[in-house]
């Protein structure tokens, strides 16, 4: 027997969690949650003969638990990351719904939680790796609580509704770039389109990029890791587009286009592709000309990962 009842943007694990504590239960496998993208027919395979399975959308294999329920899309679509994943197109083989890693919590969430709902939880829309900030208040996320300093990954949800009522005076970044990455993030977290076309989405990010950072990044892409470090504070591994982590290619997203809205205007848009090629085609045009009749430094070439 399992306790399921989510609150709403609750992290699918953070409800199982708080129904195992109901049971007297600690732990929580990440199997128990874990939602896997089941590989396309042939994909992979070597030899001839056969045929490879072509679809552009991923199929997800669930917990027997809400098979059972007949609850996978509500889970897929409102507890987990997977509408940020369909938003920007991942790949099948490289997309991530259920992180294992999952345990931080914004102060104010805790004590508002606590207060219209009668516990704390965490929202899905903090447990992306890399967002660090409330999108709602623009607190820092926490992973020790402030008033018993248990750590939150071993902290009983259930109780850091109480813990909140001790908690003061959090750190707040408002409108810093964590807190407007933190807004991408929940933004996208609300798409309720088809999954979008790689090639498409991977077209609107590096175009995009190109614009905001054009003398930087023009002939050596590599040097998006270390505007990444400058602009969020954050280290990556493998900084290119095609083929980067699901979390290293929603921050080069973020980078390129700065607000949801001006990605989905993108991703739906044929005129605001039309005139963002033609923004990138005059500033190549541009710096032809400059580097044809005048000289141009150029940014040395620098390792295309930063460790």
């Amino acid at each position: 027997m399992k306790i399921f009842t989510p609150l709403p943007g609750e992290y699918v694990a953070s409800a199982l969690q708080r129904g195992n504590e109901m049971l007297g239960i600690r732990t929580l496998p990440h199997e128990d949650f874990r939602i896997r993208p089941i590989p396309r027919t042939g994909y992979g395979r070597k030899g001839i003969g056969g045929k490879a399975e072509i679809r552009g959308y991923a199929i997800f294999k669930f917990p027997s638990l809400f098979t059972e329920r007949k609850i996978t899309e509500e889970v897929l679509h409102n507890h987990t990351l997977y509408p940020l994943t369909a938003a920007l197109g991942r790949p099948t083989n490289q997309t991530i719904v259920t992180p294992a890693y999952w345990k931080k919590i914004c102060p104010e969430c805790a004590f508002e939680d606590f207060e219209n709902h009668g516990t704390a939880y965490v929202h899905r829309s903090h447990v992306q790796s890399y967002v660090k900030v409330c999108s709602i208040h623009g607190s820092d996320l926490i992973t020790i609580c402030p008033a018993c300093s248990t750590p939150i990954n071993k902290h009983k949800i259930t109780q850091l509704g109480i813990c909140s009522q001790k908690y003061k005076n959090p750190t707040r970044q408002w409108k810093s770039p964590n807190h407007l990455y933190s807004i991408f993030i929940a933004e996208l977290l609300n798409y309720k389109g088809p999954p979008a076309k790689t090639h498409n989405a991977e077209w609107i990010v590096t175009k995009s990029l190109y614009k905001n950072y054009f003398d930087e990044i023009y002939g050596n892409y590599g040097y998006v890791s270390e505007i990444i470090v400058r602009e969020l504070g954050t280290k990556t591994i493998n900084p290119y587009s095609k083929g980067a982590t699901d979390y290293n290619f929603v921050i080069q997203a973020f980078l390129g286009c700065r607000t949801a809205a001006r990605y989905l205007d993108l991703l739906t848009n044929s005129a605001a592709c039309t005139q963002l090629q033609n923004e990138v085609n005059e500033l190549i045009r541009s710096d032809f000309i400059k580097r044809k009749y005048h000289t141009v430094d150029r940014i040395p070439s620098t390792s295309s990962s930063v460790t």
